[in-house]
């Protein structure tokens, strides 16, 4: 009972220490009736019913929301109905075996969810100031929980690859794919990340320097993780995100259809996938089974065609009358690329550079780098360019914007942006899982607390959560 004597409005209602302390108590008094209930079902022999003998008794504590709570744990003599003849009889603990982890799902899941959105030490810190955990959890126990629930979200990813039906019995089986009516565009988009290089890499670096030639070239080291991100749009639900470290995946393609069948894409269907012209991006999609094909994505050919007509003003050698008529000339070559003439494109910079190449110092100037690099960019995906302006028209997806937003929302709001962090590959590749998970809202404490019955008892998880 707690009551104000000094009838003073200074401290109204409970402090944030007395609100602790309070909880702290009451989940301690409730895990103890909690337990000494359940141990009376566990004091006879579940074959024959006889009580079972005493053995010693030692306290087990469990870590909770509310605080540590000790509680008894007895150990009692197993049923002489269950021994050999002729055999000793064994000791056990029916709470122990019960509690293996010594933690509830709750705690568990709020240290992951907390720790997918603030970084590990401000995580923890918050929670110790709301809850009366005090010295009970670390920012390197919560890192620790990371890792684990990310395994256990990347066992549930392979399960469902392994149990994905393959090209060649879609082929048998189905009729011929049709666009998917659920999703209504997947974008893919990567970014890098500061790599952090372990004690144990380093000193492999330097064990391999010493080996080499002094004339040799010095070793590369890898200062960079790229993280891969992408999102999918829905015409009548929430986004879905999904994000991996390219290093820490056997297969692309089948991350790619994994996620796909998950956002309700059937094996007959297929969806068009919006990226840039980054490599791995076309592999994974040309490994799809569930991916239509790749659009090159039309923002950044328009950033490309707007870095040339803007360098058409820092250019000498173009007479100030001169420069409508180069800006029309470019913007003609964007408008071929906007009704999917790639080719036609091509020609109306390469005549312009034909033009212009007569001009003295023109080879070193900055409008003729442009032009080169709109015209090779053009050139090198002509395979992924569409009719923009159809697309368009109808109402369909033309940009990786949505990529770019999920890049924003999983790695740089928690993991880069205004943040000095390095990282491992793993490490990356963990909190980019656990990210991805509590922005689905697919974390819970049920989930949790069904992955560690699981565990207990050699089920095999459903692929899907609760």
């Amino acid at each position: 009972m707690l009551e104000r004597r000094d009838r003073s409005l200074s401290k109204l209602g409970l402090t944030l220490a007395e609100g602790r302390a309070l909880l702290a108590r009451a989940q301690d008094v409730l895990v103890s009736q909690q337990v000494d209930a359940w141990m009376l079902g566990e004091m006879n022999c579940r074959r024959c019913g006889t009580a079972l003998s005493h053995k010693d008794s030692r306290n087990v504590v469990v870590r909770t929301v509310y605080g540590n709570v000790a509680v008894k744990s007895p150990r009692l003599w197993s049923c002489r109905c269950r021994a050999a003849p002729g055999t000793a009889r064994s000791s056990m603990s029916p709470l122990c075996k019960a509690l293996p982890k010594r933690v509830t799902p709750e705690l568990e899941y709020l240290q992951v969810e907390w720790a997918a959105h603030l970084p590990y030490r401000q995580a923890t810190a918050l929670l110790k100031e709301v809850l009366p955990l005090d010295k009970q959890i670390s920012f390197s126990g919560t890192r620790q929980r990371i890792h684990k629930v990310a395994r256990q979200l990347d066992a549930e990813v392979d399960r469902d690859i392994a149990n994905q039906p393959k090209a060649a019995a879609i082929a048998d089986t189905i009729a011929p794919p049709r666009e998917s009516p659920n999703v209504a565009c997947v974008s893919v988009d990567s970014a890098w990340l500061t790599h952090h290089s372990t004690a144990k890499g380093r000193q492999a670096a330097r064990a391999e320097a010493k080996l080499r030639s002094p004339w040799s070239q010095p070793p590369t080291l890898q200062r960079h993780v790229n993280i891969v991100a992408g999102r999918a749009a829905f015409a009548d639900r929430a986004p879905r995100v999904y994000a991996y470290v390219h290093k820490q995946v056997p297969s692309a393609a089948a991350r790619l259809d994994q996620f796909l069948a998950r956002s309700g894409v059937e094996p007959n269907e297929r969806v068009t996938v919006i990226s840039d012209d980054a490599g791995e991006f076309a592999k994974a999609v040309e490994g799809s089974q569930l991916a239509r094909g790749r659009i090159l994505d039309w923002f950044h050919i328009a950033m490309k065609f707007k870095a040339a007509e803007n360098s058409v003003f820092g250019s000498a050698m173009i007479e100030p009358l001169e420069r409508a008529w180069v800006q029309s000339e470019i913007r003609s070559a964007k408008w071929f690329v906007w009704h999917g003439k790639g080719g036609k494109s091509v020609a109306r910079i390469k005549a312009l550079d034909d033009a212009l190449l007569a001009r003295a110092g023109y080879e070193y100037s900055t409008l003729w780098w442009n032009l080169q690099r709109v015209s090779g960019y053009i050139k090198n995906n002509a395979g992924t360019l569409v009719n923009y302006g159809a697309r368009h028209r109808r109402g369909l997806a033309i940009s990786s914007s949505i990529a770019e937003s999920a890049v924003n929302l999983v790695v740089s709001h928690r993991m880069a942006k205004k943040q000095q962090m390095r990282w491992t590959d793993e490490g990356a590749h963990c909190l980019a899982q656990v990210r991805v998970a509590a922005l689905n809202g697919e974390l819970s404490p049920g989930r949790l607390a069904k992955w560690a019955k699981a565990s207990r008892t050699g089920i095999r998880l459903s692929c899907h959560p609760p």
